[in-house]
C-alpha cells in the first residue's frame, strides 16, 4: 500500500522547491526515489500533477489545487505537532482534576485558583465524585485522594500527610465531660466513619475494647455534622477540622494519642506525569500543601 503521507509530503517540496534535485535534498532522499514517489502518486489520483522538463517544472491545474490544500493540511500538521510537543515542556492545555473529600474540596481551590493565576496557558476543571480513582474511564489527569486503594493500578505521588485526632464539641464534653484515659472512650458517645476507621478506633483503644459506636456512616461529611451538633467523639483528619478547632466549634482530645496520619496522594496514568501541566501541578501542591498546612494536634493547647 503507497505512503499517501510520504507522497503528499515529496508533492509540496517539489512545487515550493522549484526542482526535483532541490526537493529531493531538501527531503534527504535520492533524485530517483523522490521522482518516484511523484509518479506514483500521480498514477494513484490518475492526473498529472507537474509538467516537467530537464530544465524546469510547472504545476498543471490539478497540481496547483493538491499543493494549495495539501499544503494548508500540512502546515496545519506541522503546527498540531509543535503544540502537542510544547506540551510536554511548556505547561499548558486542559487539566481535569477529581477529588473526593469535602473539606480537601475547600482547600484544595483556593491553591487551583493561585497555579491557574500562575500558569494562564492552563485551564482547571476541578471535579468531586463519589470515587475518584478510576480515572483512566473518566478522563481525569489527576485524582486527590487520602490513603488511595493499595492495588491501583496508577501512578502515585504523596504529596502531604496529614494528621487525625480525636475531637469533640464543647455541648457535648460540658454534657458527658472529658475522657481522661484511652480507656474512658469505651464509655463515650463515638462516631465512626467507615468500616476502616472501626480498625484505626480499635488499634487506639486496645483488641476486644472496642468503642461504644453510637452513629456510623460512610460520610465525613455527615460525621463532622454529627460532631459539631455534640453527638460524640469523632477521628478526623486536621485538614478536615482545622477551622473547627480553630474557631472553637471542637476541641482536641487525648493529644498524646498517637493516631496514624492520613496520606494525601496524587494519582495519575503512568506516563501521564511526564506532561508539563501534571508535572509542574503536583511540585506546586505538594510544595504549597507542605508549606500552608494547619498547625499540628501536637502544638494545639490542650483543653483543662
Amino acid at each position: 500500500m503507497p505512503d499517501r503521507f510520504a507522497e503528499i509530503e515529496s508533492f509540496v517540496k517539489i512545487a515550493e522547491s522549484g526542482t526535483l534535485s532541490e526537493a529531493a535534498r531538501r527531503l534527504g532522499l535520492s533524485l530517483a526515489a523522490t521522482s518516484r514517489r511523484l509518479s506514483q502518486l500521480e498514477a494513484r489520483l490518475g492526473v498529472m500533477l507537474i509538467r516537467r522538463n530537464s530544465r524546469h517544472l510547472s504545476l498543471t491545474e490539478e497540481g496547483s489545487l493538491l499543493y494549495d490544500r495539501a499544503g494548508r493540511a500540512l502546515n496545519a500538521i506541522d503546527d498540531v505537532e509543535t503544540d502537542v510537543m510544547r506540551r510536554a515542556t511548556e505547561a499548558t492545555g486542559l487539566l481535569r482534576v477529581v477529588t473526593t473529600i469535602g473539606a480537601a474540596r475547600m482547600r484544595l481551590a483556593p491553591l487551583f485558583r493561585h497555579y491557574a493565576a500562575l500558569h494562564p496557558d492552563v485551564a482547571i476543571h476541578l471535579e468531586t465524585a463519589a470515587q475518584a480513582t478510576n480515572i483512566v474511564e473518566t478522563g481525569h489527569d489527576i485524582a486527590i485522594c487520602f490513603d488511595p486503594p493499595p492495588d491501583s493500578a496508577l501512578t502515585m505521588k504523596r504529596l502531604t500527610d496529614n494528621p487525625r485526632l480525636l475531637c469533640a464539641a464543647p455541648a457535648y464534653l460540658n454534657r458527658r465531660g472529658y475522657p481522661g484515659a484511652i480507656g474512658d472512650l469505651s464509655v463515650h458517645d463515638n462516631i465512626v466513619v467507615g468500616e476502616a476507621q472501626q480498625e484505626l478506633w480499635r488499634s487506639v483503644v486496645g483488641s476486644g475494647n472496642g468503642p461504644r459506636v453510637t452513629l456510623s456512616t460512610n460520610d465525613g461529611d455527615m460525621a463532622r455534622a454529627w460532631a459539631l451538633d455534640g453527638a460524640g467523639i469523632v477521628i478526623k483528619s486536621l485538614w478536615e477540622v482545622a477551622d473547627d478547632l480553630d474557631a472553637g466549634r471542637l476541641q482536641q482530645l487525648l493529644p498524646d494519642v498517637a493516631l496514624p496520619a492520613a496520606s494525601i496522594v496524587a494519582l495519575y496514568v503512568p506516563g501521564q506525569g511526564e506532561m508539563a501541566k501534571v508535572r509542574s501541578c503536583l511540585d506546586f501542591l505538594s510544595r504549597h500543601l507542605k508549606k500552608g498546612w494547619p498547625v499540628s494536634p501536637a502544638d494545639r493547647a490542650t483543653p483543662a
